[in-house]
C-alpha cells in the first residue's frame, strides 16, 4: 500500500512540476511575441535663441538618431525638417534666395514646408514639431525605441 501512495504522490509531483514549468515557458513566449506596448516619449532639444535665428535663415541640429534637422524661420513662424532626402538618403540644403530645400544628389526639389516640387523624391521631407518657450527655440523629437 505504501508504494501505491509514494508512486501516486511522485506522479503527481511530477506532473504539477511539468504543468508548472510549461506554463512558465508559455508566459515567457507570449511575452516576448507580444510586447507591452509602451507610449512614445518625447525630448525637446534646445535650437537656440529666437532673435539668434535672423528671419529667412536656418540652424542645423541633431535629432536623439543623429539626423540632422533644418529649423527654418519665416517671419514668426518656424519650420523643423529633415536634411535626409526621402529617395537616396542624400543631404539637402535650404536656399534661402529660392525658399526652397535642394538635393544635389539627382536634382530634388522641395518646397519651403519640405514637400516635394520636383524631382525622384516619393514623399515629403520628414517634418518635426517646433515650440518656442519665453524666448528660447526648442526642438520636439521622439525617443528611439
Amino acid at each position: 500500500m505504501n508504494a501505491t501512495r509514494r508512486s501516486f504522490l511522485s506522479q503527481v509531483a511530477m506532473w504539477t512540476s511539468l504543468a508548472a514549468s510549461y506554463g512558465a515557458a508559455a508566459w515567457f513566449a507570449a511575452r516576448y511575441l507580444y510586447p507591452s506596448k509602451r507610449p512614445a516619449r518625447s525630448r525637446s532639444l534646445f535650437v537656440g535663441r529666437l532673435d539668434a535665428i535672423p528671419d529667412g535663415d536656418a540652424r542645423v541640429i541633431e535629432d536623439l538618431r543623429g539626423v540632422p534637422v533644418q529649423v527654418v524661420r519665416a517671419g514668426d513662424q518656424l519650420r523643423a525638417i529633415s536634411t535626409v532626402c526621402p529617395h537616396l538618403g542624400c543631404r539637402v540644403r535650404w536656399e534661402p534666395q529660392n525658399t526652397r530645400f535642394f538635393c544635389p544628389c539627382h536634382n530634388g526639389v522641395f518646397d519651403a514646408e519640405g514637400k516635394v516640387v520636383s524631382g525622384p523624391p516619393p514623399r515629403p521631407l520628414d517634418r518635426y514639431e517646433v515650440e518656442v518657450v519665453d524666448g528660447s527655440v526648442y526642438l520636439k523629437v521622439k525617443e528611439p525605441a
